[in-house]
């Protein structure tokens, strides 16, 4: 773990989700995957422009919960959202050459646990902090 790249730990199946999806969609996919996050894209598919994890959901839920007298009504009106209008914008990226000690501050640093992986402008994978977790502290023995 302690020599390992970002590029050695990440997942090359990334899971996307077009910027046109609602917030339904995108809690069944990550339900369903079992996963922390999702690439957000444009229409077309072909760049990247954002991110949306479980922490986003459950920061929507919290906030239409905690304002709203009717909890139904609030909870169909989220699911509704378009998910262009809430994902994160400003992403942390990584390139998959990166030292696993970066990847482990970003994700301290800024409060992220879900991290796009670039080779040069290339996305090529994802790399999350189960996979950081994983890896250090259950390491594949030889």
């Amino acid at each position: 773990m302690l020599k390992a790249k970002v590029g050695d730990l990440m997942s090359e199946n990334i899971v996307k989700i077009k910027e046109s999806a609602t917030i339904k969609d995108a809690a069944h996919i990550l339900l369903r995957f079992q996963i922390n996050g999702l690439v957000v894209t444009s229409e077309d598919g072909q760049s990247s422009i954002g991110v949306i994890t479980t922490t986003d959901l459950l920061r929507l839920l919290d906030r239409a919960l905690s304002r709203s007298v009717q909890k139904m009504a609030a909870l169909d009106q989220i699911s509704k959202l378009r998910i262009g209008a809430v994902a994160s914008k400003r992403v942390i990226k990584i390139q998959k050459s990166a030292k696993i000690e970066r990847v482990v501050n970003l994700m301290r640093k800024k409060n992220v646990h879900t991290i796009p992986v670039y080779d040069g402008r290339k996305l090529v994978g994802v790399i999350g902090k189960h996979d950081v977790i994983n890896a250090a502290f259950y390491p594949q023995r030889t």
